[in-house]
């Protein structure tokens, strides 16, 4: 679960980073390519470095140290709520382009209110709340929809139509 302003504990920003695990399980040069593939580069000369890290980033920063979360922990299936809310939109897509060329195999489950998101997406889900819980308004395949050619279609594509073993440069 990623939400709209994630947990940082206190300690390193080793710790900051891998959390919930411990700091010590991953490797320094995972923790720096995770950091790397987020846009904070600029911290890996402080990892062991002791601050107030939740005080110390900003929340776009926040956001991103989530997604390098991701990165070392490898989930199957995530849920993004509000997760790149503090990014701007070209951030937002980076961020989920990363996610899906990373993790091909991850199925991300978001909710979100913006609209930019569903290219990242093959199915918009709307619930509408009602006296004693949701109502299913409306679900969407979005492969189909208008036949237009999104993000995520292509993503998925370029992914099949690979030759098992080939991968993509990055």
């Amino acid at each position: 679960m990623l939400p709209q302003r994630p947990y940082i504990p206190s300690g390193t920003l080793r710790r900051a980073v891998a959390y919930p695990g411990a700091a010590d399980s991953w490797p320094l040069d995972k923790i720096k390519a995770a950091l790397d593939k987020v846009g904070l580069d600029y911290l890996n000369d402080r990892i062991e470095e002791e601050a107030p890290w939740d005080q110390t980033l900003s929340g776009g920063e926040k956001q991103r140290l989530a997604f390098a979360r991701l990165l070392l922990h490898s989930p199957d299936t995530i849920v993004l709520d509000e997760a790149t809310s503090a990014l701007d939109e070209k951030s937002q897509d980076k961020m989920m382009e990363m996610i899906i060329h990373e993790l091909p195999q991850i199925t991300i489950i978001s909710v979100a209110h913006r609209a930019e998101l569903e290219a990242f997406h093959s199915r918009k889900i709307t619930l509408e709340r009602r006296e004693g819980g949701a109502k299913l308004v409306s679900d969407i395949d979005l492969l189909q929809r208008k036949r237009k050619r999104n993000l995520l279609s292509r993503l998925v594509e370029n992914r099949h139509s690979r030759p098992k073993g080939s991968t993509t440069p990055g």
